[in-house]
């Protein structure tokens, strides 16, 4: 009987082995198969990089695209076993030209394959930011504020709460001299007081001076697309086009038009986005 019981024994784990060997080779076969078609179909689902345009001294910054992680997306749908194009997961594509290598170029544009632009509002030392302020928030958008450090020491907590905001904020130094040590402090308070990663120069025109200071100190130089100080509404319609980079005087004229602009931007198709977030690649 003892023996009987042992074969029977013995058997049972034969035929539990087996079936246990045929369900991982089962498995197996499903998850190579699973695998090998993430990796035949994940062309379809590829987004070529827009290349950053270079000429001279300036750039147009390009556009990351996108690819499947492969790895990643098999991972996800292992687990139910087949392709689900909704399980895709995906990385950015790295670019040539990325802006961080070309700090000795002035941007003079966004990327251009998008309807989007940014208004760089120049503030004086007496400006009062509210009006835009109160139209920007009122459209969920964030803003770009160019100011000197006349402004930053006498409004220090109300440009931490921009930045902390997510609003950009981009540095003039003392009264666009870079070469003066208040550029180096501005850069230093606002870079390290919030998200706002990189620090922004301004040139109005082209100036050596200030793009040797700006790439030394790794910041981005911008020399806007158009520079308007009066008649805002007409002259950004006037201006308007994808990628545009809008200085703006910040004045009683400007508080006054800036519902109206904006509301034409949007009319337009046109997203309105900082500085920060229109150069990110």
């Amino acid at each position: 009987m003892k023996r009987i019981f042992q074969i029977i024994g013995i058997l049972t784990l034969l035929v539990g082995s087996f079936m246990y060997t045929e369900e991982v080779s089962t498995t197996a076969r499903l998850s190579d198969t699973l695998l090998t078609e993430i990796q035949d179909r994940a062309q379809d689902y590829q987004i070529a990089s827009v290349p950053a345009i270079i000429k001279d001294n300036t750039i147009i910054p390009g556009k990351c695209g996108q690819e499947v992680d492969i790895q990643k997306s098999y991972d996800k749908m292992r687990q139910i076993g087949y392709f689900n194009s909704k399980l895709l997961v995906y990385k950015k594509s790295l670019l040539q030209d990325p802006l961080k290598d070309h700090t000795d170029k002035y941007i003079i544009s966004a990327n251009q394959k998008e309807k989007q632009i940014s208004l760089l509002f120049k503030v004086q030392n007496n400006s009062d930011i509210n009006p835009i302020l109160k139209v920007l928030n009122k459209n969920n958008l964030k803003g770009t504020f160019y100011i000197n450090s006349w402004y930053l020491e006498n409004n220090h907590n109300k440009v931490i709460e921009l930045i902390e905001k997510g609003h950009t904020i981009g540095n003039l130094s003392a009264d666009e001299n870079y070469q003066d040590s208040d550029f180096i402090w501005m850069k230093t308070i606002i870079t390290n007081s919030g998200s706002q990663k990189y620090n922004y120069c301004y040139a109005a025109t082209q100036n050596a001076a200030t793009l040797k200071v700006c790439h030394l100190q790794n910041s981005y130089t911008i020399k806007p697309t158009a520079i308007i100080s009066q008649r805002p509404f007409i002259n950004v319609k006037q201006n308007l086009k994808p990628g545009a980079l809008i200085s703006l005087e910040l004045t009683d004229e400007l508080n006054t038009e800036i519902e109206n602009i904006v509301n034409y931007i949007i009319s337009k198709g046109y997203k309105l986005k900082s500085l920060e977030s229109i150069l990110e690649e």
